[in-house]
């Protein structure tokens, strides 16, 4: 048998070492698309000494996982309205305490994704996490202390499709959506183009088929500057969304300084302001 030229040899190592590379971010791509960040005992006493005034809550979402976020109220009277709150894939909600407090009239559920803060488990699967934002809803639209017929979903980058998810699986007031976008693919194609993105991708995150249902009011805060998130698939987002919408271009702000935006904040109360009004 005559002997496989070198260059051949060289050429199928490399197709072996693709395909190998290609595998690995198939099945691992979770640890690419998420950045969870737990809390230590002593973080989380810690902010329950600096943060009294926030309630600890904690959900089962199986018999073995439970997930945990904060709920902080400003509201007056009981039943409050309430905003529940989907971070981005690095963000430990906590750290919006201080913030929310300026939240004026509503109780707010800061709400940490599994393998999160004090959160359980791990956000490995897509059908689990938007799940878990249903329960979580669910849980929180049975308390006495909050008024069901009033709530609204908000959620950034990633939670934008989960706040988006939920809000058409369930009766909300309105929807606030932070550098959102019309579904993952764009995203990841726009951070990766080297890779053929389309046919590894587990995440779709695919708000396209459900945003013309929407008949709610939907607020979009786009990011001038983002460069994680094109403001052009926010744009898309809020073009097709079935509802009344209000969109704003945060100036000179990224994908991860949009919050520190006076306009930011400003807006949200303003949005919600309507949303009590009815």
């Amino acid at each position: 048998m005559p002997a496989i030229p070198r260059w051949l040899s060289l050429i199928i190592i490399m197709i072996v070492f693709i395909g190998i590379v290609l595998t690995l971010l198939y099945f691992f791509q979770h640890r690419l698309i998420f950045h969870p960040t737990s809390l230590s005992e002593n973080e989380a006493e810690t902010i329950r000494s600096q943060h009294p005034e926030a309630e600890e809550i904690t959900i089962s979402v199986t018999d073995e996982v439970t997930v945990h976020g904060w709920l902080i109220s400003d509201a007056d009277e009981e039943p409050a309205p309430l905003l529940i709150y989907f971070g981005g894939n690095a963000q430990e909600v906590s750290q919006l305490i201080p913030e929310t407090a300026d939240i004026e009239g509503w109780s707010v559920l800061l709400m940490n994704y599994r393998g999160y803060g004090l959160s359980e488990g791990d956000p490995d699967d897509e059908e689990t996490l938007l799940g878990d934002a249903l329960m979580v809803y669910d849980e929180m639209a049975e308390r006495e202390d909050i008024d069901s017929d009033n709530i609204v979903t908000m959620g950034r980058s990633i939670g934008s499709a989960v706040a988006t998810h939920l809000s058409a699986e369930r009766e909300v007031q309105g929807t606030i959506l932070v550098s959102p976008f019309d579904e993952f693919l764009n995203v990841a194609q726009s951070q990766f183009p080297f890779l053929p993105v389309e046919w590894l991708l587990r995440y779709s995150f695919d708000s396209t088929d459900i945003a013309p249902q929407m008949e709610h009011p939907m607020l979009a805060l786009i990011a001038e500057e983002d460069e994680i998130v094109d403001p052009e698939y926010s744009k898309s987002l809020v073009d097709i969304w079935g509802g009344p919408t209000e969109s704003y271009i945060i100036e000179g702000a990224g994908h991860n300084t949009v919050h520190m935006s006076d306009e930011y904040q400003a807006r949200i109360q303003a949005f919600l302001r309507e949303m009590e009004q009815g």
